[in-house]
Parts: structure tokens; sequence; C-alpha cells
């Protein structure tokens, strides 16, 4: 593999604003026809009557091709500020447009793409899909047109007070208002339409929601999957894992039918969970923890070819019990290793940042003791004398790192103080919405929940 500046300077050849992941990276959101390409910019609506003659508009949208269009002529596209912040920060950074087009899926077709007419539609290297919002969780820092459990409360109750950006009418406004699961929805039938096309040339397909595992068109590609196997494939689908035991054992079935067929190349499940206990079933409202965990045990028992990733969305109630979710982790990490004795589950902390007042944002100093703390321990597990005998990698431990840097840096502000009030008044609402309260949940809060109350 070629070294991350070399493919920078590649890039920088065809032009200093070149990025291949314009052209072979997509998320789409099907459920109210909205997409992007990289995580980075903000998403934007697909038009109905541009995927009336051509399904790959999903895709390849005339907004799209205009940005395209700029990268090969040298001009840097405003909705990628994300990247030339870092690049115009020094002249050595490295940032995701190098990283991404760096990735197997995207480097190979670097000659393909750059020198292609700008206004040519093209098949992705990697898609990532939401087939609908339907979700049975209702996620303290989710949102109605990701949720259809969320939208149900929305509309019995309006948006949360310190949540503005998710008001049904604003939603409408951006054109984000999803398709209920018992309307005709003419995004997902463009992209059926288009998925003979598109899987050709695809490297990594995954699956998200809401909760994929809900939705029938997960099993419409498990289906499509057995009648044309894709052994160049990855595959990875997101999951709750909170779903009815009896659609629990019907994914099962079916991946461990895809894996040991060999079908595919490779299989990722991510699993959401953001810290132990009554804490997490708190934020991810609908979760039961221990039952989840038995899930997660579940899984890697019946598919021991996959790999388990644990997606930690570390906000402000993660941290007092993270160490006890670690022990966990790290159990499951010894139980389940390889034939190289490489372990085959992971750990993602991505930190939360919006909302903000849910986010380590509104914490105080005495809890970055408890963060660098389980950092060390982290550190204790990520050393070994013989291959894979360290069960924390470099990644995963630079990752949680970042967040302790990040807090570290903090400064004390009128704003961190007016946060804290506002996620006072969002407990208040959450628990006359849910019927709850935070006490039985979230009992070694207690001193930060009065400090909220009076910030």
């Amino acid at each position: 593999m070629k070294k991350s500046s070399e493919v920078r300077d590649e890039l920088n050849a065809v032009s200093p604003s070149f990025c291949l992941a314009k052209w072979l990276q997509v998320t789409i959101h099907l459920q109210n026809g909205h997409t992007h390409s990289c995580h980075h910019p903000m998403t934007h609506k697909v038009s109905l009557d541009e995927l009336a003659y051509d399904p790959s508009a999903l895709h390849n949208t005339s907004e799209k091709k205009e940005y395209r269009k700029q990268m090969l002529e040298g001009t840097r596209p405003k909705e990628c500020q994300y990247c030339w912040n870092i690049e115009d920060a020094h002249p050595d950074n490295l940032s995701d447009r190098t990283f991404k087009s760096a990735d197997d899926w995207a480097y190979t077709r670097l000659g393909e793409i750059s020198t292609a007419p700008w206004d040519r539609s093209v098949n992705p290297a990697y898609i990532e899909v939401s087939f609908g919002n339907e979700c049975n969780f209702k996620c303290a820092y989710c949102a109605p047109h990701i949720s259809s459990g969320l939208m149900t409360e929305y509309l019995k109750h309006g948006h949360y007070s310190g949540m503005p950006q998710f008001s049904l009418d604003n939603i409408r406004d951006l054109g984000q208002f999803p398709y209920s699961k018992d309307e005709h929805n003419p995004y997902v039938d463009a992209f059926w339409k288009w998925w003979p096309s598109a899987s050709k040339d695809l490297k990594t397909f995954r699956i998200t929601g809401g909760e994929p595992l809900l939705n029938p068109n997960t099993y419409r590609f498990f289906e499509f999957l057995r009648q044309n196997p894709m052994p160049d494939l990855s595959l990875a689908i997101n999951s709750n894992l909170g779903i009815p035991r009896g659609t629990l054992d019907k994914f099962i079935r079916e991946v461990k039918y895809i894996t040991d067929h060999k079908l595919i190349k490779d299989f990722q499940f991510f699993t959401s969970v953001d810290t132990y206990g009554k804490n997490a079933e708190f934020i991810r409202f609908g979760l039961d923890y221990d039952e989840y965990m038995e899930n997660v045990k579940l899984f890697l028992r019946e598919v021991p070819q996959a790999q388990l990733i644990f997606m930690c969305t570390y906000n402000a109630f993660s941290v007092l019990n993270f160490r006890k979710f670690l022990d966990q982790v790290i159990e499951l990490k010894r139980a389940h290793k390889n034939e190289w004795n490489y372990t085959k589950v992971f750990l993602d902390t991505p930190y939360l940042k919006d909302p903000r007042f849910l986010s380590c944002y509104v914490l105080t100093e005495d809890f970055w003791p408890v963060v660098r703390a389980d950092l060390e321990y982290m550190k204790q597990f990520a050393v070994g004398d013989a291959p894979g005998d360290a069960l924390f990698y470099e990644h995963e431990v630079s990752k949680f790192e970042r967040i302790l840097n990040w807090l570290e840096n903090l400064e004390e502000s009128m704003h961190r103080q007016g946060m804290r009030r506002t996620l006072y008044d969002f407990i208040q609402e959450y628990e006359d919405r849910k019927g709850i309260r935070f006490h039985d949940y979230c009992p070694e809060y207690a001193a930060f929940y009065e400090l909220c109350k009076y910030s």
C-alpha cells in the first residue's frame, strides 16, 4: 500500500482540490431522499425529476457533478471546508481527502476517475444506505427523521425545547421529512432499479438505519446475495440489537449462510451501545442492557467468521460506569479470536458533538480523572509479547485518547454553564415523555444533576 503522503501528491497532480470520495463514496437516506458523498458535507435532496430518467441520480446528482467539476478544475467546493481547514493549518497536514482516496475501494480507480468527463455518471465503490427510519428505540440524541419511534413521540409532543433543529417544521423545510413504512417510496424503487448496475463496481456496502434489521429491504438484499454472490464485497450492517428474538434469529441465519458459503469477502457487524447498564438504557431508550449483551454473545457464537464492532457514541452519561463496559469488551475480545489469535471484537468511540448539552462538553473537571484512568486501563491491554496478545489496538486507544485531549483543553464559560441548564431542562422533558425518573437510571450523576439545575 502506498504512503498517504504519496497518494496526496498524486491527487494534487490532478488538482489541489481533487478527492475520489466525491465520485466513489455515497451515503443515501432513502427514507427522505437525501444523499452526500463523504460524511463531512451536509446532505442534499435528490431530485425526483432526475431519478425519473436516471436512478443513479441517487448518487450522481447535478449538485455533486458541479462539485466534481470544481475539483477537477482546482476549485475548492465550499461543502468540503472540513478538509480545507485541516490542510490550511499546516502544509504537511493530511486530511480525509487523502485518507479516503487512499483506501482500497478508491485508489485503484484514480486513473479512471481523473480522466473521465466531469458530468459522467459513475458507479460508486462504497455505498452506505438507510432503507427507512423504522426503529424501536428513542435515543436521547437521535432525531425523528432517523427513528420512527421518535417520530411518533414528536408528532404527539413536538420537539424538545433544547433541540429546535429537530422540530417537524424545520425537518419539512429541509426536505428531510421521511416516508413512513406504509407509504410508497420512489427513492427505494429507484435504488432497486439502480442496484444491478451499482453492484457491479461495489467494494463496500453498509446498511444503516433506523434499525436495519426491522426493514424488509435488508432481507431483500440477503436474497439477492444468495442468487448473486459478491466474493469481493465487504459487507457491514448496523443494529441496536434490541430487536425481537425471532427477528434476531432470522438475521443470524442469513448472515451465517452468507459467511459459511463465502458469498462475500468479509462481514462486519456494527452494534450501538454507549456505556454500561442503566446509564446506557437512559441514553438509548428502549435498550435492555443485559439482554443486549446476551444478543452480542449469541451473534459471536453463531457467526464466528464475522467481526463485531461496538459503536460507542461517548457522551455525558458514558463516563462514570464506562470501566464496567470496558471489562465486558475485554472479556469478549479474549473469548473471540481468529485463527491467527487476533481478536474479532473491536471498540469504536466517536464522541457526541450534537446536541452539545448531551455531550461531554457540559461536564466539569472532576470527571476528567475518570476518563484518564479508563484510557490508562485500555493501554494496559494494548501491549503483548506475541501476536494477538494485545486486546486493544492503536486506533482504538488513540480514538479514546483524543476525547481526553479535547476535554482537557476545554475552558469554563458562561456558554457551558448555560448548556448545563439546558441539559437539566431536557431531562425534565425526557422524564415526562418516557415516564421514567432520571435518578433510577443515573444515580451516580446526582451531584452533577443538581449543579445543572442551578446553573
